[in-house]
């Protein structure tokens, strides 16, 4: 089997961090302003945002993709035109074609699953799973915890999410929250730009502390007052053996858009015939991905 992309679970969080937010200016023109008291000032922040989100749809775009395949010392590259369907709280769906595939690749999650779909004939593989399975994954990076936030949902995974802890420091012009596990390991920052409150980056952490993945976000929209859908995405995913998977996204045609019933089952949720089209397909299951032909 091959690798799943490691910048697959953090598309599918930072995708939809329209309610986090981020500034537009140069990080050298970026003015000081005084920061929150402490982490739970700042997750309540957050999550106020977060109450504001309404249905999004970006309806152009274009995404440069770049990834390694298992033994192959050259990259695989990918220019894409995606499409995204968001509807709040846990609901998207992200499609990107190509010239000769609509849905060359298809990222979906829902309340209960996330699912992935890679058509490009050197990979043809289909993924899923149920996000209350990816709990403690290691290297997964598709846990429930990076939905949520990503999301804007409260940063501070209380209901059923273990004992991780939140820890506040200002770097310049940043207030900088800090994810720790119950062992005191280091999980996950995010900077938030102080004087908005709106988020600019977001670094993740492996078992060992070390960073495997980077989300920066710019050239936020507003969709609605006190809303905004961020157009620039850039991903970059540190694998195991050091080579890093890429993921740059711009998207357009931003606008709010409520979905009927019939399309938002449609969009949100797995259809596993999509399965069948592809040559192979896997589920995670206690935390190992295993063969669901």
């Amino acid at each position: 089997m091959g690798r799943i992309p490691q910048w697959y679970g953090w598309i599918v969080g930072v995708l939809a961090l329209a309610a986090a937010g981020c500034a537009t200016q140069k990080e050298a023109q970026l003015p000081i302003c005084p920061g929150k008291a402490s982490a739970e000032e700042a997750l309540a922040a957050l999550a106020a945002r977060a109450e504001k989100a309404v249905p999004v749809r970006a309806s152009s775009g274009e995404c440069r993709l770049t990834y390694y395949l298992p033994d192959e010392d050259k990259p695989k590259r990918h220019k894409l035109s995606p499409r995204l369907w968001f509807h709040p709280p846990t609901d998207m769906y992200i499609q990107f074609s190509i010239a000769v595939d609509p849905k060359a690749l298809i990222i979906g999650c829902n309340a209960e699953e996330f699912w992935l779909a890679l058509r490009p004939k050197e990979i043809s593989t289909y993924y899923w799973g149920k996000w209350g399975e990816t709990e403690n994954v290691e290297g997964l990076m598709v846990s429930p915890k990076v939905v949520l936030e990503a999301f804007g949902i409260v940063m501070r995974h209380d209901e059923g999410a273990g004992s991780n802890t939140w820890s506040l420091t200002n770097e310049g012009p940043y207030d900088i929250l800090t994810e720790e596990d119950a062992d005191g390991r280091l999980r996950k920052r995010v900077h938030i730009f102080a004087c908005d409150y709106l988020v600019h980056k977001i670094e993740y952490f492996d078992a060992e502390g070390d960073l495997v993945g980077i989300a920066k976000l710019s050239d936020y929209e507003p969709v609605v007052d006190g809303f905004e859908v961020p157009k620039r995405i850039h991903v970059t995913a540190v694998a195991p053996d050091g080579r890093a998977d890429e993921m740059d996204i711009k998207l357009t045609s931003v606008t709010q858009k409520e979905l009927s019933a019939a399309a938002r089952k449609r969009y949100f949720k797995r259809n596993p015939r999509d399965m069948e089209k592809l040559e192979h397909g896997y589920r995670l299951e206690n935390g190992r991905w295993v063969d669901d032909r």
